[in-house]
């Protein structure tokens, strides 16, 4: 055997390295895509549980000034700005998209909080997924 004897080497050829990137872009796809479905869960999550803590306040605000329930819907910001229930009033006015919930008076003066974005969402979930089966059924 000779001391000198030249080592084939193996080079990693285009197609490999493009196999390589495209399995790559297909993982980043992959997650990016349930990232996104998180994201859109956790901000639906903190809507409706800034729905019904917006919701407690005012009820308990009415239980002890009941001659407001006619400007409920003009001054619930206020209502939820004074309450010694709530640390960042800020965020608490608005939904998990940064917008501000609508505080209406519905029928029977029941209160109605509601945020359009968080209504869209519900519409949609679930929609697109391979395993719901969105058909008709008569």
């Amino acid at each position: 055997m000779r001391k000198n004897q030249l080592k084939k080497r193996r080079f990693i050829t285009l197609v490999e390295m493009m196999i390589v990137m495209f399995l790559i872009a297909m993982i980043t796809g992959v997650i990016a895509y349930n990232y996104t479905g998180s994201l859109e869960e956790g901000k639906a999550f903190k809507t409706k549980a800034g729905i019904e803590k917006i919701h407690t306040i005012l009820d308990l605000y009415l239980a002890t000034h009941s001659e407001d329930r006619d400007n409920i819907a003009a001054n619930w910001r206020t209502i939820v700005e004074n309450s010694q229930l709530v640390k960042n009033s800020k965020e608490l006015i608005k939904d998990g998209w940064g917008v501000e919930y609508q505080v209406t008076e519905g029928k029977d003066h029941e209160i109605e909080i509601k945020s359009d974005k968080y209504d869209r969402y519900q519409a949609t979930k679930g929609k697109g997924s391979l395993f719901n089966d969105n058909k008709d059924k008569e």
